[in-house]
């Protein structure tokens, strides 16, 4: 996802990116218990039955889809923030908090897209100054990707 905020009277302009989320972390819950409820349900019915060996493995199902989708979700949360001012230029990465950031002035960094060798392979937008090169937008789509390109070309060409 793309959003770009400008403030025109102060010349600040911020863009946010954030990956896809395709599902909540309430409905995520909702379908490791779903899996919790039908694999514990199966192992007690086996158990029942006499063969208890199955419920440390349905235990151990159970416990691998809760990591799993966990570690799905937290992807889903980073985020990159982008802001630019007629002297400035700041990026911001991090999931929930800010990791990283890195600080330039804004006439001595520009903005390269990275065509790959591949058709099937994705483009890269980065950020070069100081001899530094820093990816932003990784996890966009190529629509979103374009859009991000439209809008920093569009927001670069007001501050000059």
């Amino acid at each position: 996802m793309v959003k770009v905020e400008s403030n025109i009277e102060e010349n600040i302009h911020r863009i946010l990116l954030r990956p896809n989320q395709s599902t909540s972390w309430k409905t995520s819950l909702l379908f490791v218990f779903v899996i919790a409820f039908t694999c514990l349900a199966i192992g007690i019915g086996f158990a029942f039955a006499g063969a208890t060996m199955i419920l440390p493995f349905a235990g151990l199902e159970v416990l691998f889809v809760g990591v799993c989708v966990y570690l799905v979700m937290k992807k889903t949360y980073k985020q990159e923030v982008i802001t630019l001012t007629k002297e400035k230029l700041k990026i911001e990465k991090g999931a929930g908090k800010i990791d990283q950031v890195w600080e330039y002035f804004r006439i001595w960094s520009y903005v390269s897209v990275e065509k790959p060798e591949h058709p099937w392979y994705p483009a890269h937008i980065v950020i070069r100054s100081k001899g530094e090169r820093v990816p932003i937008g990784d996890f966009l789509n190529e629509e979103e990707k374009e859009d991000l390109v439209m809008s920093l070309e569009k927001i670069i060409n007001q501050l000059k």
